[in-house]
């Protein structure tokens, strides 16, 4: 199958079974040897989900959706994504083996393929004279300018207010650079690469080297907003700290390099989960001395055990969508309701767990209020032996810096997504002794 018709596979697994991008990985790698072909993939299954609105709105002059099958459909839109945004490639390329991917999966259906053709010969002829939806009309805006759901660009705009929701739309629909935590320096690299620090924190970089390379000198691909909630605690000191939700491992490698904590356990759900944690451990060369497996819902700890605990909470994901786009087309409205149901449990358990004077940080790469300040708040507000800190009590005096313009009326962190911040939430309590 070629790059193009391994795209195609994939898009249908992401919109038909709702399966993450990154879930289909193994399948690419399997199919596709030559690294070029696998960038091509990478690239046609990531634009064609980030700008699916834009893409259907395109297609609509051309075809009835209602009356086209949906699996033509997402070829048509794969294919339209790189007529508009591929320029190196030409447009009758593009078309040509489109056309042949549909002859081949619908057994020489001239009809359909036939179809296909047409609507790309037209898009091809007139896509310099397209125009798109203007804000005046934001529901057409939202769906097919900025290319988002409309529920959720109007749940943005209801929290947030318009124009901030816009922003957050805009912003998501950037490509963010790499960002990387480096865990003992640079020097593995030699002198083939430049290193450019990113904004708000230290030993955070970007740079254009290969994944394999990353690893071998020992540094973690993780958004720095997603590194800022480790590094709450940097002068916090403790005993024992507890990485509730640890996997993939990045929040708790950077705990385990603050001097003042003293051991940090490592707890998760299942054992594959753990097996990632240990994986990325022995690639990056920093230890796990104590991993355990337990459902936070019903944690294997004794009460009042821990001095710290980070629980970075499943959750949406809606603060990550630029890295995740499919997300905004997989996530439905009530997952927020039942995710923050998950959270208030978990939270609850987790304070349970702290000894008195002990800290929690609390997060989640959502930007839903419910996921994030309604838990919190709520805890706090119900709970008389908890209160609310200033997040930064513990934090280096740079990070105070970088994101003191993200700290709420409620002292808690509500991080929106730019050129190179994911989205995220971050809070921290304390029991009291």
């Amino acid at each position: 199958m070629n790059p193009r018709g391994i795209a195609w596979h994939i898009l249908k697994k992401v919109f038909n079974e709702r399966k993450l991008i990154t879930d289909n990985y193994p399948f690419l790698f399997e199919n596709v040897r030559d690294e070029r072909d696998r960038r091509l993939v990478v690239e046609i299954v990531y634009g064609t989900c980030r700008f699916k609105g834009r893409l259907d709105y395109v297609l609509s002059r051309y075809a009835d959706r209602k009356r086209t099958e949906p699996e033509i459909w997402l070829l048509l839109s794969s294919a339209a994504y790189q007529i508009l945004f591929l320029t190196r490639t030409p447009d009758y390329a593009i078309i040509n083996e489109t056309v042949t991917i549909a002859k081949q999966a619908f057994q020489g259906n001239r009809k359909k393929s036939g179809f296909i053709n047409a609507v790309l010969k037209k898009l091809s002829r007139e896509k310099d004279t397209l125009t798109f939806p203007s804000p005046e009309n934001f529901r057409e805006f939202v769906e097919h300018n900025l290319s988002f759901p409309y529920w959720l660009g109007m749940k943005w705009a209801a929290d947030y207010g318009r124009e901030r929701a816009v922003q957050i739309m805009k912003a998501l629909n950037f490509r963010k650079p790499v960002v990387f935590r480096c865990f003992n320096g640079l020097d593995s690299f030699g002198s083939n690469y430049r290193f450019h620090p990113t904004p708000h924190l230290d030993n955070s970089f970007e740079a254009n080297v290969p994944i394999y390379l990353m690893r071998a000198g020992s540094c973690y691909v993780m958004n720095e907003s997603s590194q800022l909630v480790a590094e709450l605690l940097r002068n916090f000191s403790g005993e024992w700290v507890l990485d509730a939700a640890a996997s993939p491992g990045g929040k708790g490698f950077i705990l385990q390099s603050f001097d003042s904590i003293k051991n940090v356990i490592f707890n998760d759900i299942s054992d594959k989960r753990l097996q990632k944690v240990l994986e990325n451990s022995k690639d990056l060369a920093v230890p796990v001395p104590f991993s355990v497996q337990s459902d936070f819902l019903s944690p294997a700890f004794r009460k009042e055990s821990f001095d710290g605990i980070l629980l970075d909470a499943p959750c949406t994901g809606t603060g990550t969508i630029s890295g995740h786009p499919e997300l905004k087309w997989i996530r439905k409205p009530g997952e927020i309701q039942g995710r923050a149901k998950l959270q208030n449990r978990m939270i609850t358990n987790a304070f349970q767990l702290l000894k008195p004077g002990g800290i929690l940080v609390y997060s989640t790469c959502s930007l839903e209020r419910e996921e994030g300040e309604d838990v919190v708040l709520n805890f706090v507000a119900g709970e008389s032996g908890a209160r609310l800190l200033h997040p930064f009590s513990f934090a280096a005096e740079r990070v105070k810096e970088n994101f003191q313009s993200f700290l709420t009326r409620e002292n808690t962190l509500r991080i929106f997504p730019d050129k190179y911040l994911d989205g995220f939430f971050a809070a921290m309590i304390q029991k009291k002794s």
